[in-house]
């Protein structure tokens, strides 16, 4: 009989360096496994491929054979070739064989692997374990690269005129900021908001002394763990309120960003209208209009490319698009795109409003290098106040709020959010009132790297 591959721990991942032996602790983990197999094999065993024949033959093990169970070559051998076909990947079927024979060898020369007839079995594994490794092991391989990118960031002085190609992401965020207002304004939406952040062990803070609620807009564009951007807050769409909910964020920022350092910067901007995407931050063209200058000026590109330290992509605004009813006001790319990953970004229902122009949107995007999905909703009598706004999502490190309204499309947005981020927690909340106002829950917050 054969014991369960136990569930993931922390010896599992720590890096240490070992002498490969079946006596020791960590012998039956997956670190040791493909340092035996890598061993004894004579062909070429990509990183990418060992990561799926591990995660397969954990499920085998631990799900399909269960504590106690009996294994046997053939078995294993198409329980992973199975999973080798469902991710694309094609792969020799007699090196699988080679593979699973020395996986089983190894096991055989533990201690305890392997147990007797007689002995006493009690089932302990299950496919949620299983599938919690499997989880727990990629959010570990990300979380390295997340290390490694930000120490690369932190190395970069951003007083220099230089284009990254990487860029600051909210998922490496890990605390996140609301306005003070919102309690004032919006006491019922700040009660369940703040009782969420609570229960998810998000890290939350408060912002004295603006103007309105909308944070994100006013507040600097982090850079790395130490270089923040500032900007000119001068919107168009608050000209005619005066200076009531113009808030000035050079009057707030030292209070909030103790030991940082700032870039400061006379481009007119808002920060909803800046979407790390990868290498590249995504703007809509509006930029161009806030700051007096020709659509995509040359000379301004380069100045953006510098202020933002990133290659920028450009998404088309059409306010000015008299065809159009309800024009956007905003022009705000956090209305449009997330990121969700590597070269994947998801996109709002904006063809359900603009198709010609969603379809322009894709078009840059795809030709950028991204793979879009489009957040499009198959539901009677679809309600267009509202489902514009999921696309607003508050991403804080691995950890995903969504606001939703009470409509079907509900359900269709999170599996849509969920599906493009597998490892991430993912959390919604109902918020009507504040989408009735022009904005949702990425523009009421503020996210950053502490």
């Amino acid at each position: 009989m054969l014991l369960t591959l136990c569930s993931i721990s922390k010896q599992f991942y720590d890096m240490y360096k070992h002498l490969v032996n079946p006596k020791a602790s960590n012998a039956f983990s997956s670190e040791v496994m493909h340092k035996v197999v890598l061993n004894s094999i004579d062909f070429e065993l990509p990183e990418h491929i060992w990561d799926v024949i591990d995660d397969a033959f954990g499920y085998y093990w631990n799900v399909e054979i269960g504590y106690g169970g009996w294994p046997d070559l053939n078995s294993a051998v198409n329980s992973i070739s199975s999973w080798l076909r469902k991710e694309h990947i094609v792969f020799a079927l007699d090196k699988i064989v080679t593979i699973v024979n020395i996986m089983f060898n190894w096991i055989e020369q533990i201690p305890g692997a392997i147990l007797d007839d007689d002995a006493l079995v009690i089932p302990c594994s299950s496919e949620d374990d299983e599938r919690n490794r499997q989880k727990l092991k990629k959010l570990v391989k990300k979380n390295e690269a997340l290390q490694k990118e930000i120490m690369t960031l932190q190395k970069i002085d951003y007083t220099q005129n230089s284009v990254l190609t990487v860029n600051f992401k909210d998922a490496w965020t890990n605390c996140v900021y609301i306005s003070g207002k919102l309690k004032e304004f919006f006491p019922d939406i700040y009660n369940r908001l703040t009782k969420l952040f609570v229960e998810m062990d998000i890290e939350w803070a408060e912002i004295k002394g603006t103007k309105d609620i909308w944070i994100r807009d006013y507040m600097p564009i982090q850079l790395s763990s130490e270089y923040f951007l500032v900007y000119k807050y001068d919107p168009d769409y608050l000209k005619d309120s005066g200076t009531e909910f113009l808030t000035d964020s050079q009057t707030i920022i030292n209070g909030v960003l103790h030991n940082c350092k700032l870039k400061d910067s006379e481009i007119i901007l808002d920060g909803g209208n800046v979407v790390s995407c990868g290498s590249y931050r995504i703007l809509t063209d509006k930029v161009f209009s806030e700051n007096g200058k020709e659509l995509y000026d040359p000379e301004f590109c380069r100045y953006i490319e510098h202020v933002l330290a990133s290659k920028v992509l450009y998404l088309p605004w059409y306010r000015e698009n008299p065809e159009k009813p309800n024009p956007d006001i905003y022009g705000h790319a956090d209305g449009f795109v997330q990121w969700t990953g590597g070269n994947k970004v998801l996109m709002s229902n904006y063809r359900d409003f603009h198709p010609k122009e969603a379809e322009e949107m894709r078009c840059r995007l795809e030709n950028a290098g991204f793979e879009v999905t489009e957040m499009l909703f198959d539901v009677p009598n679809p309600d267009k106040n509202y489902n514009w706004a999921y696309i607003n999502y508050l991403r804080v490190g691995n950890k995903i709020i969504v606001p939703t309204f009470g409509i079907p499309e509900d359900e269709q947005a999170l599996r849509y959010i969920k599906d493009a981020n597998p490892l991430c927690t993912i959390r919604s909340i109902r918020m009507r009132d504040i989408v009735a106002h022009g904005g949702a829950l990425h523009c009421i917050t503020w996210n950053i790297r502490k």
